[in-house]
């Protein structure tokens, strides 16, 4: 619900779904995709319905809702509902399951027994006999090497014996839970096996579709599955490797998107990714602290079709959406781990006169986003015996993890063969439904035995489908027989615990010798939730006798009971509105304890402030309002409701509350200060807060970080020049703010040149060939100016360059580069001419050598290469100018009466001036005859 009005106050996009959100598209699409095509396809233990089952109940596990409608007009508990009956359905006598009738049992049975796992741990126990049967079967066809071989090829879902080893580890795992202790200890057998050969094969690069490498990433993470489900090992050593697998994983660089491919050097895809992210948060691993999974799961997140699937493009959508769901959602909302540190399973020694008493340690860890108050119960044991918790409820902030101690007591003069269980439960206050639990074990010796003659358990009450009510008081009770169909009558013959719901009940040893063991049952009201059907089980250990006679060997009695809920409305509990995060360290608590069933009176009504003293409130008669002051600490807190009417009824409700005194820290990372930019510049600010953040840039561009960590980067338009600052606002789920300012330079045009002289100038001879020359640059942002080797730097606005360059003959071409400090640059050519050469005349009349007379017209062609002409002149013999007039065709002309000449040798000089002033005389020969 806070999510949910987080995410409403912040106005995601729908492309930065949180990992809640994705989770629930997912499962919607999933449930009823999977569910029509088992339908229309009549499938027989497909891949689909194992995976889709095991993600499906994976995540009502972890808060989601299942009452969601989806298209096939079923809710997802529905279709899952209906998958589970199907996977059941298919089941072999063996135990087993196969495809098309015949083929493949190792890869069906390996799929539907995971499946059924999945059911079993987190939704019903009503098909725990199926599970069982199907651990049966695989114990009987694993390899000496431990492994399971893969018979079914189909890549990558079906690729190598690793993910099936790995599948029927979680399965013989789960069925580990409902069997006597002597089956319980060959499954274990077969799991240590089975880890085995998985570390055996860490670094196997086999590729081959039946062989027992695991190159592929998919293959390593179902690795990490498998040594998860295994147990630590001895020495840590299934601990240690999924380290290590996990230590790989993050350690690829991702290519092609920023998840994971098949292999290492593979584009990143939906499923490799999905059970890379799955498998990480099995290894322990945090996206607040581990970038590479935290941009996996970013990247996951924007593949996300709108249907809620993933694998566009792909044939079958549903595996990559499974493994993608479950990775998301093991990183949701609400989750929680229960585990035994150090020893589960300790002795009481028999016949002492004084009483014995032993302590476990059980840790419990939040596991999800949200702070949570998880309420902890203790249920099993033996008549006689006692089994207390340190405490009640226990309050964790995200990630947090605490431990409890579960005390168990028993009388004086302990009898032999006794084995007495104890389940420890956590139940989340946030999520109702998600909950997890341990187990203990204390016994006094002999143990039990693992060899000897076979017994059978029959159940005797209540009969199979029986009818039993919450809040109302039933019997369990049970028979044993041993191979000669003898009744075994206690004591000193061993313990039957009854298991409902895969919780520890209680146990008996039939201390009044009637051959029956048997349990009086009062179901809860407020620590019971488990309803509809349900496995129920009577498990014998089994008693060592030998020397005397043979062992008898354990066995269990499994049948369903279907189980009511409650039969009156309990309290109606309303806690008032607060906001999900806030300032202030103190806060007015109120809300509504109101009986809701006619007749009921409210006896009981309570807050709780993270999991302390319950302070006990009277609720104002006609409405029902309750209210108290309440000192809230820094971080999460969590307020708990609790109201207990006459009727047995129990409601709690809680709201999550954090305080955030510390405003947001921004980091930004680029531009630099002082650096310039141009127009466009990404603004990248890294963010460090608790809550969800908000981050705004330039007052236009936003995102919400969702963990209120990351890194943002934010497009900005700059439209005007010179210094400006950006402004990078962070505001936390609190309402405290910061801001930071980054100020940088803009520029975005690029510089003017001009140059003097001009583009194309001619000059004449110059002292040392060397011309003085002017570049003129204008820029907003300092300017960097080449002119072949020489480099000059001009300030900001620009400015004026005299620098000198040398000429050669000819035409001479100058490059300029003016570079500004946001790396734009302008390129000018210019051209100088440089003209050192004297113009050429070629006489047309008279022509050199001719012989004229009279009156001619003195014609000359004159060129010039670089300047052009300026003006020419004739003279005949040195002496008499004249000035030459330029005509139409080009030439130049000027009359000359030859009959002034003597008849002769004469000549024609020609004066010529280019326009540099290039001054030269050309001399022609010629023969006047005018006699």
């Amino acid at each position: 619900m806070f999510a949910a009005l987080l995410l409403s106050a912040f106005s995601v996009p729908a492309t930065a779904a949180t990992n809640t959100e994705a989770t629930q598209k997912a499962i919607q699409f999933l449930s009823a995709d999977v569910a029509n095509w088992t339908t229309s396809q009549n499938c027989i233990a497909c891949h689909r319905q194992g995976a889709a089952v095991f993600g499906l109940s994976s995540a009502k596990a972890n808060g989601y809702n299942m009452a969601q409608a989806t298209s096939n007009g079923r809710t997802i508990q529905g279709n899952l509902d209906l998958l589970g009956a199907r996977i059941k359905t298919d089941q072999r006598p063996a135990g087993n399951w196969l495809h098309e009738g015949s083929a493949y049992p190792n890869e069906k049975t390996s799929w539907a027994s995971f499946g059924l796992a999945g059911f079993d741990q987190y939704v019903s126990t009503q098909y725990s006999s199926a599970l069982v049967m199907a651990a049966n079967w695989a114990v009987g066809i694993q390899q000496a090497s431990g492994r399971w071989p893969e018979d079914h090829i189909n890549f990558p879902v079906d690729h190598g014996s690793v993910p099936l080893t790995a599948r029927f580890i979680v399965a013989l795992s789960q069925a580990k839970q409902r069997v006597d202790p002597a089956k319980a200890a060959q499954y274990q057998t077969a799991i240590d096996k089975a880890a085995a050969y998985l570390r055996a094969n860490l670094n196997n690069n086999d590729t081959s579709g039946t062989g027992d490498g695991m190159p592929y990433t998919f293959q390593k993470s179902w690795a990490i599955v498998g040594l998860k489900a295994a147990g630590p090992g001895v020495d840590n050593v299934n601990a240690n490797a999924i380290q290590t697998l996990a230590n790989q994983l993050v350690a690829m660089p991702a290519v092609s998107g920023k998840g994971w491919g098949n292999l290492p050097s593979d584009a990143s895809n939906d499923f490799a990714t999905g059970i890379g992210v799955y498998a990480l948060c099995l290894a322990g691993k945090e996206p607040a602290s581990n970038a590479r999974l935290f941009n996996a799961i970013e990247w996951l997140k924007s593949r996300q079709a709108a249907d809620g699937s993933w694998g566009s493009g792909t044939a079958t959508p549903d595996i990559p959406t499974t493994f993608a769901s479950l990775g998301l959602a093991c990183f949701g909302d609400f989750s929680v781990e229960v585990s035994v540190v150090g020893e589960d399973t300790k002795m009481f020694p028999i016949y002492d006169p004084a009483a014995q008493e032993t302590t476990y340690t059980f840790k419990v860890k939040n596991h999800g986003y949200q702070a949570d108050t998880y309420t902890l119960s203790a249920a099993g044991g033996l008549p006689g015996w006692t089994a207390t918790l340190s405490r009640p409820t226990v309050f964790l902030a995200s990630g947090q993890e605490s431990t409890v101690t579960l005390t168990v007591r028993a009388p004086a003069n302990l009898l032999p063969s006794l084995l007495s269980e104890v389940t420890v439960t956590a139940a989340s206050g946030g999520a109702p439904g998600v909950s997890a639990s341990a187990r203990a074990k204390t016994y006094t010796p002999p143990p039990p035995p693992v060899t000897g003659v076979a017994t059978t358990t029959a159940i005797l009450t209540p009969a199979a489908n029986a009818q039993v009510t919450i809040g109302q008081a039933t019997l369990l009770s049970a028979r044993v027989r041993d191979a000669s169909n003898n009744v075994v009558v206690g004591p000193l013959k061993g313990v039957v615990t009854f298991f409902v719901a895969g919780v520890a009940i209680g146990a008996d040893d039939d201390a009044n010798g009637d051959g029956v063991f048997s349990l009086p049952w009062s179901i809860a009201t407020d620590t019971w939730t488990a309803t509809g059907a349900q496995d129920y089980r009577a498990v014998y250990s089994g008693v060592t006798l030998q020397p005397n006679s043979q062992n008898l060997l354990g066995s269990t009695a499994a049948q369903t009971l279907n189980i009511n809920a409650y039969p009156y409305t309990p309290p109606e509990v309303i806690m008032g509105n607060q906001p999900a995060f806030l300032r202030e360290t103190t806060l007015n608590a109120w809300g509504f304890v109101k009986p809701a069933t006619n007749g009921a009176v409210i006896t009981y009504a309570a807050f709780i402030v993270n999991g302390g003293t319950p302070v006990v409130v009277n609720p104002e008669l006609s409405g029902g309002l309750v209210y108290i002051p309440v000192e809230l600490v820094e971080g999460p807190n969590i307020i708990q409701l609790t109201g207990r009417d006459n009727l047995g009824g129990v409601t709690t409700k809680q709201i999550n509350l954090t305080v955030d005194r510390v405003p947001p820290v921004i980091t930004i990372q680029s531009p630099l200060q002082g650096q310039v930019v141009g127009g466009l510049v990404d603004v990248t600010s890294l963010i460090d807060d608790r809550t969800p953040t908000r981050v705004e840039t330039q007052w236009v561009n936003t995102t919400l970080l969702e963990f209120g960590t990351g890194s943002v980067t934010h497009p900005v338009s700059l439209p005007n020049f010179g210094e400006q600052g950006i402004l990078v606002r962070a505001t936390d789920s609190a309402n405290n703010v910061t801001e930071a300012v980054v100020h940088v330079f803009v520029d975005s045009g690029t510089p003017t040149v001009t140059t003097d002289p001009a583009d194309g100038a001619t000059f004449g001879p110059r002292a040392n060939n060397t011309l003085p020359y002017v570049i003129r640059v204008s820029s907003v942002s300092a300017t960097t100016v080449k002119l072949g080797a020489q480099q000059f730097q001009l300030p900001r606005g620009g400015g004026e360059i005299q620098t000198s360059v040398t000429l050669a003959s000819g035409v001479n071409t100058l490059t300029i580069d003016a570079t500004n400090e946001a790396g734009r640059t302008t390129r000018v050519t210019r051209t100088v001419r440089y003209d050192t050469q004297a113009p050429v005349a070629t006489l047309v009349t008279p022509a050199p050598g001719s012989t004229v007379g009279g009156v001619v017209t003195l014609t000359a062609r004159v060129t010039d290469a670089l300047s052009g002409i300026k003006n020419v002149a004739f003279t005949r013999d040195g002496s008499g100018i004249r000035a030459g007039t330029l005509q139409s065709n080009g030439t130049w002309t000027a009359e000359l009466d030859t009959r002034e000449l003597l008849d002769g040798t004469h000549t024609v000089d020609v004066w010529m001036t280019d326009a540099v002033d290039n001054f030269v005389i050309q001399s022609f020969s010629f023969t006047v005859k005018n006699n």
